[in-house]
């Protein structure tokens, strides 16, 4: 399927979308998808593993959630994309929502959370194609354990952004060389405020924060629009233009980004927090509900609130770092993927499973081409 916009500075983009194949499934039975994936590249193989699903029913019908220590092995043989079902490796542990960035020495993946609660740990997973397998392998843990964070790098240097703690969001802004064995991560100026499921995309000696949304007292989660720049060399962040669509500004959290060329960022779908925060009222006010009588209506309104949700923005955003400026640079053509992530595989964008609909995964690959 084939997009294409061009924006009022008269830069022609045309975008080329398929679904590559689907997550396999387990002992026969089809893949659900899952949320919260870590996907990345290493040594020309996609790798997707772990995440989060409901294989037993959605949350509002009692169904619990499920941590996956699953790792699948993606290969491209010509312009087929064939997953590797002689791979037996697996996580230590089962772990979703983690920051994840693809190095040169492997997929690093930070913190996440399971069943246990929310995690500290730091590994990196690497493909190694001789022996058939996934290597993991341990690096120093966070300081402090942190789900829904941010991450990118720029060359052995990886850097984490933001985060949800137990109780509120993170404003932590860290690095960790992971060249160097004995290394800790290293603490950088604080970003702007508490944030979460933000994203971060290196561009050169750069680093672009690019909306999310913060925990409040109230429970109601505060949504952004907002886009700031770190500059290695000068060590602050920057204001930059708010996010928008060329006409209008909009809220973004838990979208796919990815840096295209040297001078943009592409940011596909994710979540304006309109209904999520419409959902987040009706949970705090079925808690502080006086009657049963009360809390059934407004669980039964939450519950339908849920199950009409329509999907997530299928806008196709366009970052320009030369003009800062915000542009929409098409649609995306199937159920938008949000707390999932871009990846570059030889100059192809991938996405890999996500959330389409709160509680609702996809299996797809969807892989897409810029020209």
């Amino acid at each position: 399927m084939t997009l294409s916009a061009q924006n009022k500075k008269g830069i022609s983009l045309a975008f080329t979308w398929k679904k590559a194949t689907q997550l396999p499934g387990i002992n026969g039975i089809p893949s659900i998808g899952v949320a919260g994936p870590i996907n990345g590249i290493s040594n020309d193989v996609l790798i997707v593993a772990g995440g989060a699903n409901f294989p037993e029913g959605m949350p509002w019908k009692g169904g619990k959630k499920f941590f996956s220590d699953e790792i699948n092995v993606l290969q491209k043989k010509g312009d087929n994309y064939v997953w590797n079902n002689n791979v037996k490796s697996k996580l230590s542990f089962p772990i979703g929502y983690c920051g994840t960035a693809s190095t040169s020495k492997g997929i690093v993946c930070v913190g996440g959370e399971n069943a246990n609660g929310i995690s500290k740990e730091v590994f990196i997973l690497s493909w190694d194609a001789k022996n058939n397998a996934v290597r993991l392998q341990m690096l120093p843990s966070l300081p402090d354990a942190l789900t829904n964070v941010a991450a990118a790098s720029i060359g052995n240097i990886v850097y984490i952004a933001g985060g949800d703690e137990k109780n509120k969001s993170s404003n932590r802004f860290m690095c960790l060389d992971i060249s160097d064995t004995n290394e800790n991560w290293n603490v950088l100026p604080d970003l702007p405020f508490e944030m979460a499921n933000t994203s971060l995309i290196a561009q050169g000696k750069k680093l672009y924060l690019i909306g999310g949304r913060t925990k409040t007292a109230s429970g109601i989660s505060e949504l952004h629009h907002t886009t700031f720049v770190y500059d290695l060399d000068k060590k602050a962040w920057e204001d930059l233009a708010n996010i928008c669509d060329g006409k209008n500004i909009s809220n973004l959290s838990a979208a796919a980004s990815i840096a295209i060329d040297k001078n943009y960022i592409l940011m596909i779908g994710g979540d304006n927090g309109e209904t999520f925060n419409k959902i987040e009222t009706y949970i705090s006010q079925i808690a502080s509900a006086a009657t049963t009588e009360e809390k059934d209506k407004l669980t039964k309104e939450k519950n339908t609130l849920i199950t009409e949700h329509k999907g997530f923005s299928k806008k196709i955003l366009l970052y320009n770092i030369q003009s800062d400026c915000w542009i929409k640079a098409g649609t995306y053509p199937y159920p938008a993927q949000v707390t999932t992530t871009a990846v570059n595989w030889n100059g192809e964008i991938l996405i890999s499973n996500g959330e389409i609909k709160p509680g609702v995964r996809t299996p797809d690959i969807i892989v897409g081409k810029i020209k």
